[in-house]
């Protein structure tokens, strides 16, 4: 519990202040710790209300206050400050002095002082400012200031990061109190719109740090302060009015001027002071193939026709797209049968308000920027339905025609199958056909639409024949078009006019034919008289019409009818008598046909058989013949097969003979070769004979003495004889030496004894480094 409470003495502390009014002289005394106030009788406590601006009692412990402090970074905002710019000082008791009523004064931290009575102080932060933050000061105190009085200005981020405003100049709050306020961060493609005091507009695009001016103002929308580019494509456009003159790119614009700016130009823009926008954005209309817009030119009224496929984006400071709004009888001659586009055309015409027509969008013509809406967004996936919203199209089907003409008396004529859509001054000529079996004017129908290819028109007629009977005709004509288009239109009601001729030319013809030949050759002579007579190959010629082209190429009669009845009933028996004769006629002539057909078929049979044995005959000799064919082609295969032996045994005795002579051819050489070979050898066995007798002269040189026997016995014709043979080639040949052949020469003779003496003294005789010749054993 606070002793303040329980004691009537008050102790202030360091920090602490109060105030004590004396309650005679009304003077406010300011007590200031530490120090202990001893209130009198004639002293209360007393507090300031800001508020009020007042004093007013209160409890000892009411009255005790904290002094103001100011740590460094904060001011003090002190109103009423004294004359001396003093404070009271600690520890002690003083009277009010006097104040500078309705002054006010900033004192910067760090500081901490108590309150004069009647003065009022505000303890702020010191201003902490990003590059993007500001804040708004005043001038309210000129010459302190030195500025100009009421003067605004911004304080910059960009300048300074921390800011306390000298005595003079104050920081205004914003609409939520904060003293600091911030500036608006563009990024690309964005943009911010500033409206000064004056009205002018400023705008800002992004990338950016937007500071206001003191007098400006951020356009808001939805609460938001920037705003996205208007972006554009091909296809997009936005219609300006310039409202203050200027220059850009070297062109000059004064006001009233009036701009289209697309994407084709200018892909993204940003909205400038000069202009207003008048509208939207506008999208281009998708036309697609076969389909049309039409387009009037504002200035001159002249209205053009665009043809699909295309995106028509018109340039709306002189053009605009118009419907075309058809006639009851354009509707049923261009669209025959169809009640929707009759009721829609209908329609269209009630609508007199153009701003109740649901195709037409009335805009401010001066539509301020921050209104533009950049966020329009339409689904990828469209739906063209533009039925009713573009040209008229007319279906021109296979075999039909159409006559166009337009406001200026041109004529064209358009054939199907073609899709056709219709200029803005263009209409079709309606033709009025007659109706009904038969044709007449009473009821006519309009088309626009002519049936150029094998149309058909059925009509009835009434003759008279040469035996003045009357005779109802029923037919159907097939009509169509040749030549040059332009004269197809010529007659209005063609149907009318072919009906008249073909009548005329009819009752001419039934004229000259009494009512049994008429009746009887109706068809013929009907088609005769229209179509005319066939020629040599069976064609008619047909009926032409020199003032439309129209050509009839083929009548069918549909009904013959005699108008008498009594007439029709003898015509009637007269045709049963006939009938009936040509029935009898025809029965003997079945008859006749039978016995001529039963004739003809015993002759047949007769023929069949004859032509059978002829056959039969003719089939044996084709036998016969094979079969000789067959015996010749047997006899001519064996001579064949003979001469191809005989040609076989030629070429293998051939092969032979070839054969024996390459066998004589070989042994020939060989025989050559062997008796080249023992050429060889002779010639060897001579040489080794050479040597033999040399060294056999040699020891018979040795051996003398028994010579003189041998010769002796040489005389003999015997020994020579052997002597002959042993020393023939023979002996050589088969490797025998000379000793050899001596023993064998004089074996069984008076010399061989000799012989034998002569080889032992010639082995035992020197051979000149020879071997001697081998004893025999």
């Amino acid at each position: 519990m606070d002793d303040r409470n329980t004691k009537r003495d008050l102790v202030l502390a360091p920090s602490e202040y109060a105030y004590m009014q004396d309650v005679t002289k009304g003077i406010v005394k300011t007590y200031t710790g530490p120090t202990v106030i001893n209130p009198t009788a004639q002293e209360r406590p007393v507090v300031f209300d800001p508020e009020s601006r007042q004093f007013s009692a209160c409890g000892l412990e009411q009255a005790v206050q904290q002094i103001v402090i100011a740590p460094e970074g904060y001011y003090v905002m002190l109103k009423n400050p004294s004359v001396k710019d003093d404070h009271p000082p600690a520890g002690g008791v003083y009277p009010a002095p006097d104040l500078r009523i309705g002054r006010k004064i900033n004192i910067t931290g760090p500081c901490a002082f108590a309150l004069w009575p009647g003065q009022l102080a505000d303890l702020v932060k010191g201003h902490v400012l990003r590059s993007n933050q500001y804040v708004l000061a005043r001038v309210y105190n000129a010459e302190e200031a030195g500025k100009s009085p009421s003067e605004l200005f911004i304080i910059k981020g960009t300048d300074v990061s921390f800011y306390i405003p000298p005595t003079g100049i104050g920081v205004v709050r914003d609409e939520t109190g904060a003293w600091v306020r911030d500036a608006l961060t563009l990024e690309r493609l964005e943009y911010c719109i500033l409206v000064d005091q004056n009205g002018k507009k400023r705008y800002e695009r992004g990338p950016k740090v937007v500071f206001p001016e003191p007098t400006e103002l951020f356009v808001t929308r939805d609460g938001a302060r920037k705003f996205k580019a208007i972006e554009l494509n091909a296809i997009q456009g936005l219609h300006v009015k310039v409202i203050a003159p200027y220059a850009e790119s070297g062109r000059t614009y004064k006001e009233g001027d009036e701009l289209f700016i697309t994407g084709a130009e200018t892909a993204i823009y940003y909205p400038r002071e000069e202009h207003a926008l008048i509208g939207d954005k506008h999208f281009a209309v998708a036309v697609p193939a076969g389909e049309g817009r039409y387009v009037m030119n504002r200035t001159t009224g002249h209205i053009r026709m665009v043809r699909g496929p295309a995106m028509l984006l018109p340039n709306p400071i002189d053009e605009v797209i118009v419907r075309r709004v058809l006639s009851d009888r354009e509707c049923a001659t261009w669209y025959p049968g169809n009640a929707e586009v009759l009721a829609v055309n209908r329609a269209m015409r009630k609508l007199d308000d153009p701003g109740t027509r649901p195709d037409v969008k009335v805009a401010s013509p001066a539509a301020s920027f921050e209104n533009v809406s950049s966020s329009f967004t339409k689904p990828r996936a469209i739906v063209v339905d533009a039925k009713y919203e573009g040209v008229p199209g007319v279906s021109v089907w296979v075999g039909y025609a159409v006559l166009v003409v337009d406001k200026q008396g041109r004529r064209r004529v358009e054939q199907g199958p073609k899709n056709l859509l219709v200029e803005y001054d263009e209409t079709f000529e309606v033709q009025q056909l007659s109706t009904g079996t038969p044709k007449s004017s009473d009821k006519l129908v309009e088309t626009a639409f002519l049936r150029v290819l094998n149309n058909k028109v059925s009509d009835r007629c009434i003759v008279e024949t040469s035996d003045h009977v009357q005779v109802t005709l029923g037919y159907s004509m097939r009509v169509s078009f040749t030549g040059e288009p332009t004269k197809w239109f010529e007659v209005e009601n063609y149907v009318k006019f072919l009906c008249d001729h073909v009548r005329s030319v009819l009752k001419g013809s039934a004229k000259k034919q009494s009512v049994e030949a008429f009746y009887a050759q109706s068809v013929d002579m009907v088609r005769d008289a229209i179509l005319g007579k066939p020629n040599a190959e069976g064609k008619r010629s047909g009926m032409r019409f020199e003032e439309n082209g129209m050509y009839v190429t083929d009548v069918e009669v549909l009904d013959v009818t005699i108008d008498d009845d009594d007439i029709a009933a003898l015509l009637g028996d007269a045709q049963h008598e006939a009938v009936a004769a040509n029935i009898a006629i025809l029965r003997a002539q079945r008859g006749l046909e039978l016995t001529a057909r039963k004739e003809a078929i015993a002759r047949g049979e007769a023929d069949a058989r004859a032509e059978t044995a002829r056959r039969v005959a003719e089939l044996e000799i084709a036998a016969t013949g094979d079969r000789l064919q067959i015996a010749l082609a047997g006899v001519r295969a064996e001579l064949d097969t003979a001469a191809a032996q005989k040609e076989a045994a030629v070429a293998k005795n051939a092969v032979a003979d070839a054969d024996h002579a390459a066998h004589l051819a070989r042994t020939r050489a060989a025989a050559a070769l062997d008796t080249e070979i023992a050429a060889k050898q002779q010639e060897l066995a001579l040489a080794a004979l050479r040597a033999e007798v040399d060294a056999a002269v040699a020891r018979f040189g040795a051996a003398q003495g028994g010579f003189s026997e041998a010769l002796l016995a040489l005389g003999n014709a015997e020994v020579l004889a052997k002597v002959a043979e042993a020393m023939s080639v023979q002996s050589f040949v088969g490797g025998k030496t000379l000793t050899d052949v001596i023993d064998k020469v004089f074996a069984g003779t008076p010399l061989a004894g000799v012989m034998d003496k002569v080889k032992a003294r010639a082995s035992a005789a020197p051979t000149n480094g020879k071997p001697a010749l081998p004893a025999k054993t």
